[in-house]
């Protein structure tokens, strides 16, 4: 008896060390906001209970597991929520509003491995010139004022401007403030996918600077590769953080610029934001846009935000741009109109 005991106390002390050395985390954000977007001429206007004014809305599973010597493994799986219909990635927007699809993981799909050398990362995910532009965003690339209202892959075909498939990513250990990523993914015979990167950044005390380049190749329809490069810094002067970031996208005959400066102002128990956007190159894809907000949290986890934003596209109705104010659920907009949109939401992140 005393030995049966003995081996089951053995046993469980056993089970709780190996239980210690992997865990994995349930995590996720759900953001809704009431959205009014307002666009030129007979486009109109379009209010919606949206998703993604403050933060992207996801869910996600993640988990590590220790190896020894200092080795680990690693997951990441993690998709979109659309909390406003009830459903997974939405699919399609109409006039009445946002079509759920089914849960999926494309957000972020990865399997690592991770030591003293840094991480190896295979699967889906974020690309390095993606990283440098959305590290400066004072609107976490998402909103009425966000800059990926007005960046664009100018006409490319290119699925790269956020994320890729099919990726092998490695990035640097902590080094005192160095960091950096090399990624590339095959294209599997899928248009505007094959894609080769790199970013290299410096973080200690109030700066944070960081360039990264990248190019998606040539693949079935592309007429030729796209290339973009980006340079992004911010600085946090204790009443303030100011931050600004700049890229270059080119593919064939078309190009654009990209600057974006924005502050961040603590307020209170939230935080002022304000930013100006700007884009030049080809007519097509130029515009600016102003945008400000405020942030209060009522917690660590939870906050309310209102903002603002408003773009004026360059050019005619022939051969302007159509940017708007919100990448989602908007009125049509008029080539070289103007668009602008306010709203009011809450973001709970768990």
């Amino acid at each position: 008896m005393k030995k049966s005991l003995l081996a089951l106390a053995a046993l469980t002390a056993f089970a709780g060390v190996a239980s210690a050395q992997s865990s994995v985390t349930l995590f996720g954000i759900i953001d809704l906001a009431a959205r009014n977007v307002k666009n030129d001429g007979t486009a109109g206007s379009l209010k919606t209970l949206s998703t993604n004014g403050n933060a992207s809305s996801r869910l996600g599973f993640r988990g590590i597991e220790d190896l020894g010597g200092g080795l680990r493994a690693g997951f990441w799986l993690e998709g979109d929520i659309s909390g406003d219909v009830g459903g997974g990635q939405k699919t399609a927007t109409t006039i009445n509003g946002s079509t759920g699809n089914g849960m999926d993981w494309q957000r972020r799909s990865t399997v690592s491995l991770i030591g003293n050398f840094g991480e190896i990362r295979l699967g889906r995910d974020y690309t390095p010139t993606f990283n440098t532009v959305a590290a400066f965003d004072a609107w976490g690339y998402v909103g009425v004022a966000t800059v990926a209202n007005v960046r664009s892959v100018i006409a490319s075909g290119a699925t790269t401007a956020v994320r890729a498939n099919n990726a092998i990513s490695y990035f640097l250990p902590a080094m005192g403030g160095l960091y950096g990523q090399v990624q590339v993914a095959a294209g599997e015979n899928a248009t505007g996918n094959k894609y080769a990167g790199g970013r290299l950044g410096y973080a200690a005390g109030p700066v944070n600077v960081s360039a990264s380049y990248g190019k998606t190749y040539k693949t079935n329809l592309m007429v030729d590769d796209l290339k973009q490069a980006e340079i992004g810094a911010s600085f946090n002067a204790g009443f303030a953080t100011f931050q600004g970031v700049f890229e270059k996208a080119s593919y064939s005959t078309n190009s654009q610029k990209l600057f974006n400066g924005s502050v961040l102002v603590p307020l209170g128990s939230g935080t002022l934001k304000a930013s100006y956007t700007k884009t030049s190159g080809s007519i097509a894809f130029a515009a600016t846009q102003y945008g400000v907000g405020y942030v209060y949290d009522l917690s660590k986890r939870t906050s309310l935000y209102t903002q603002y934003g408003s773009v004026k596209n360059a050019g005619t109705n022939l051969t302007g741009a159509s940017f708007t104010a919100s990448s989602g659920g908007n009125a049509p907009i008029i080539r070289g109109g103007t668009s602008s949109g306010y709203e009011f939401g809450i973001r709970h992140n768990f």
